[in-house]
């Protein structure tokens, strides 16, 4: 895997020593994926202040609730065989939920859908959920079965449920006849190589394992760790840097949709369903970009939360904490790159790093969209309205038109338009076609006296005719 030019590291690494300074962690981890690997690795301090064992890559953390994804794609997995619906009530898979009351006489059953999207009614739980993963199987089913779970009816709003997550965990151990941890090691991490990640704390040898902290005035104690249990599928992986890179790479490779034949333990339209908007969780947030405060637009999907960023572009993302620690993972499906950080402070919170050294990327052209590949219709449709740009009228392509396009605007006006905008800029040839998709994208034509462009959208169907064609200045 090439790594990164050294001056881009250097700016990466500064993110994440200033990150570590700032939230006072014994010990840090950060890396950069990109091209199926780790392209960039940081450390920082040490996992065990008693030892003074320094950070590697081979030091495991307690990754909190990025577990959500790797859940919510074992659920898929199992719905991909045939062995779930998302549909479906969820008691049709666990059988514990059926002296569960609904809230309301018109709620409707929870459905596995509603539990992957953080939509079945649950209150927020992470105080709670936090120091109950190792909630034994017995107390699990008697919590499900003994009522006032609801907070509101299913299927009305977002609101983040662990315990959600455990059900979903449970649905696996039914379904599976095995635990979901075992579930998840043999059909997710061992295919993926990620022969260090476990759930129990314990299977780990001490010298490879981070120590949780907590800081209160200026006095650092180490958490004992909360022991695997069965809520663990909300929050419990244990992995170091070196496996965990090899699920970022492995969530990346599901972009873009292409022929290639598959080559994971779950497909890769099912993995670009995790990111799928099914939820808002609230307001937008706020990001500084650029030093300018902008609004993002959040959705959660499955265990993936998906941002519209005005300078990053779609960036997924979910972060985690528990008692000890914080972390968070972050990348780009359309730039193809994608970065995590683990701390071992208690719910030390990375993100603001990660969009940090995402926009150190960025600046250096990095995180960029990757080309879309130009379709034979849009190929075709872009060279007659070069050729039609380079005559000055539309007249000679009207065959292309959609039969709304002159009723939206008549010829005339159309190359009254055009020739208003040559007698600007000059002549000009096309110089390149932006695709957004496979049906429409942006030409860019190089004039004397400066670059025009055109929207182009096309109709669905057999032969695709132009339904928008709008020129302007660049």
């Amino acid at each position: 895997m090439p790594a990164l030019d050294p001056t881009v590291a250097s700016e990466i690494d500064a993110v994440y020593s200033a990150f570590a300074t700032r939230v006072e962690a014994p010990g840090v981890v950060a890396g950069v994926v990109k091209d199926g690997g780790l392209a960039h690795l940081f450390t920082h301090g040490v996992g065990d202040r008693e030892t003074g064992a320094p950070v590697t890559a081979d030091t495991a953390f307690r990754i909190a609730s990025m577990t959500k994804q790797v859940t919510a794609t074992a659920i898929l997995m199992l719905r991909d065989e045939g062995r779930l619906s998302l549909e479906a009530s969820a008691l049709t898979y666990a059988p514990e939920l059926a002296d569960l009351p609904l809230p309301t006489a018109d709620s409707p059953p929870i459905t596995v859908r509603d539990l992957l999207s953080h939509t079945e009614g649950f209150v927020t739980d992470d105080p709670w959920a936090d120091r109950a993963m190792g909630m034994t199987p017995d107390a699990f089913s008697a919590l499900l079965r003994g009522g006032g779970l609801f907070a509101q009816a299913p299927g009305v709003a977002f609101e983040y449920s662990n315990l959600g997550y455990g059900i979903l965990g449970r649905i696996i151990s039914n379904l599976c006849g095995q635990p979901f941890q075992q579930v998840i090691t043999d059909r997710l991490f061992r295919p993926l190589g990620m022969d260090a990640t476990v759930f129990d704390p314990d299977a780990l040898p001490d010298a490879n394992r981070a120590r949780g902290h907590w800081r209160r005035d200026g006095v650092y104690g180490e958490e004992p760790p909360c022991p695997d249990g069965e809520i663990a599928a909300m929050g419990g992986i244990i992995t170091p840097a070196k496996d965990y890179a090899r699920w970022v790479a492995f969530l990346l490779d599901a972009w873009p949709p292409r022929d290639d034949a598959e080559a994971g333990p779950v497909r890769r339209a099912s993995r670009r369903e995790l990111a799928i908007s099914h939820a808002m969780p609230g307001p937008a947030r706020t990001r500084t970009v650029g030093g300018e405060s902008v609004p993002v637009a959040i959705a959660y999907g499955y265990g993936l939360a998906s941002a519209a960023d005005p300078q990053l572009g779609r960036c997924l993302a979910h972060s985690g904490g528990l008692p000890g620690f914080g972390s968070n993972m972050f990348f780009s499906p359309d730039a193809g790159i994608g970065l995590f950080a683990f701390a071992n402070v208690t719910y030390a919170g990375p993100e603001p790093a990660n969009v940090e050294v995402a926009g150190v990327l960025h600046a250096h052209g990095l995180w960029r969209p990757r080309p879309i590949a130009i379709s034979p219709a849009l190929q075709a449709a872009a060279e007659a309205v070069a050729q039609a740009f380079a005559a000055g009228r539309l007249d000679a392509i009207q065959a292309r038109f959609a039969p709304n396009l002159l009723a939206d605007l008549p010829l005339e006006s159309r190359n009254r338009a055009l020739a208003e905008l040559k007698a600007t800029l000059g002549e000009g040839a096309l110089a390149r076609i932006e695709a957004r998709h496979a049906l429409a994208g942006r030409l860019h034509f190089a004039c004397e006296r400066g670059e025009a462009a055109c929207d182009l959208s096309l109709t669905p169907g057999a032969e695709s005719k132009i339904q928008v064609l709008r020129f302007d200045p660049a």
